[in-house]
């Protein structure tokens, strides 16, 4: 009987160089590990590491692209929305998380906390997200105050925030992140709304 398998290759999924990534950044730290190590570790060539994920850092937010695609579909779905229930619906968009998600979601936490550039881009990344919510508002509004959007925007995102940290930080999860965090987010946004539209 042949050692060598017939038939087509078996195909590695994004998700288990991501799991193979994590487990070698968690280990070694995200800048002490090489592509080669993860192409290695997931027993693949460096070329096809880079088809499936064109940069290192990308190994750490595929899912964020996909809050992003979240968000935007959220937006879209939400005409003619108080400008605070707009941005809540927005946040609680990006915020879903599963229970079965949450270890990966505390192992990038932990990545990200442990590297000073990785916490940059997050910092730029939630600046994004910001800017969308808000430019989202403004145009569902025009006319309203754009630097209170700007303010009510990122006060609601940094309960949000918090709510994604003391999540992650947590043993397991039996909630979804965005009920933990529509919880939190709720008397907030009571006490923010007779300021907006």
């Amino acid at each position: 009987m042949s050692e060598n398998p017939v038939g087509r290759p078996r195909q590695t999924t994004h998700d288990e160089i991501r799991r193979v990534a994590f487990g070698l950044f968690a280990e070694r730290g995200y800048a002490a590990t090489s592509l080669a190590q993860i192409a290695a570790g997931a027993g693949i060539s460096r070329t096809t590491l880079f088809s499936y994920f064109p940069a290192k850092r990308d190994l750490l937010w595929e899912d964020h692209e996909r809050a992003l695609e979240r968000l935007r579909d959220t937006l879209a779905e939400q005409p003619g929305v108080a400008v605070v229930d707009l941005l809540v619906a927005g946040m609680l968009a990006i915020a879903h998380y599963e229970p079965a998600e949450h270890a990966a979601l505390a192992a990038r936490r932990r990545i990200v906390q442990d590297d000073p550039d990785l916490r940059a881009h997050s910092v730029s990344r939630a600046e994004e997200l910001v800017e969308m919510l808000v430019d989202a508002c403004l145009r569902a509004h025009p006319g309203v105050d754009a630097e209170l959007v700007d303010s009510v925007a990122r006060a609601l995102m940094a309960v949000a925030s918090r709510c994604t940290e003391e999540w992650s930080l947590r043993s397991s999860a039996d909630e979804p992140l965005d009920a933990f965090t529509a919880r939190r987010l709720g008397p907030l946004a009571v006490a923010l709304q007779p300021l907006l539209p």
